[in-house]
């Protein structure tokens, strides 16, 4: 990853304060959030003049000391890949020995250990064609290679769940997670400008199937053009569920099935009963069971 800019730098740090609360209140999409801004981070080149200007040093030493121990390490991580920028920096400018190609090669490599990549779409139109426009043939960046900062609309709420649908895509471009939350929004809120419950829970359901590493055929379906955003918001957790998941549901109701008849096969069979329709006295019956109690010592039991 280059050099960081100021716009970037500052948005990656706004992003960390914002989820700062709820990371260490334990909700884990702001922790995951936040992780990958921080990689970002410790990832990015800074200079100390960048640092000075918009005083990153001191609003990212705070996030050290943060009560959830997995983004204390990361930020501590990121401060100390600054601290070596601005030493080999210091280290030109002196005149000393500057960083060899294959050094720099060595410490971006993990940023381009990405996954296998994805084709675009041949032909795409309306919404799922926007979605698509910003990954080129054979790439799939991810969230650690760009910045999640997606088209707002003002609704706080709904910010958060298009920076959310942005990073359960995983690519390089904003506008996947506000074409989503804008077909979501029409769905479930029409023109109205609230969010209710029941938009705030497909919007966790959507976001957990998309980032699920079980489930990535559906995250390829969208990005490929073939769930179109407004199926995607109509689809429900069965439809949303990966292949695995959805063996598991149907061996759960077969199972439910199975359960629910246990019992009819412990009918009693007799031909004392005569069927008043058939005429016939091949007939099946529950034993009747008494319960008693004892009026002396108030014990009670039953039998057949």
């Amino acid at each position: 990853m280059g050099t960081l800019s100021e716009a970037d730098l500052n948005t990656c740090l706004k992003t960390l304060e914002s989820c700062g609360r709820g990371a260490a209140d334990g909700d884990r999409a702001d922790e995951s959030r936040m992780l990958d801004v921080l990689k970002q981070l410790q990832k990015g080149l800074v200079t100390a003049e960048l640092l000075k200007r918009t005083n990153a040093g001191k609003r990212l030493n705070k996030f050290c000391k943060h009560s959830c121990v997995s983004v204390a390490q990361a930020a501590k991580a990121a401060v100390e890949a600054w601290k070596q920028c601005v030493k080999q920096e210091q280290q030109q400018n002196d005149g000393g020995e500057a960083e060899t190609p294959d050094a720099v090669a060595q410490r971006e490599a993990p940023a381009s250990t990405s996954q296998p990549g994805l084709r675009a779409p041949l032909a795409l139109t309306g919404k799922a064609s926007a979605m698509t426009s910003g990954v080129g043939a054979g790439q799939r960046p991810t969230c650690a290679s760009f910045i999640v900062d997606p088209p707002r609309c003002g609704n706080d709420t709904r910010d958060k769940v298009r920076v959310m649908l942005a990073e359960a895509l995983a690519v390089g471009f904003n506008s996947g997670g506000a074409v989503i939350e804008d077909a979501l929004h029409e769905l479930l809120a029409g023109s109205g400008s609230s969010v209710s419950g029941e938009y705030k829970a497909k919007a966790r359901s959507l976001c957990f199937n998309l980032k699920d590493a079980k489930n990535p055929d559906l995250r390829e379906r969208v990005l490929s053009g073939s769930i179109p955003p407004e199926s995607l918001v109509r689809m429900s957790a069965e439809e949303l569920a990966s292949d695995e998941q959805k063996r598991k549901n149907r061996e759960m109701k077969e199972w439910l099935a199975k359960e629910a008849t246990r019992g009819v096969n412990n009918a009693a069979t007799t031909d004392m009963f005569q069927c008043g329709r058939c005429k016939q006295r091949k007939c099946t019956y529950y034993p009747m069971t008494t319960f008693v109690t004892c009026t002396n010592c108030g014990q009670r039991w039953k039998f057949c």
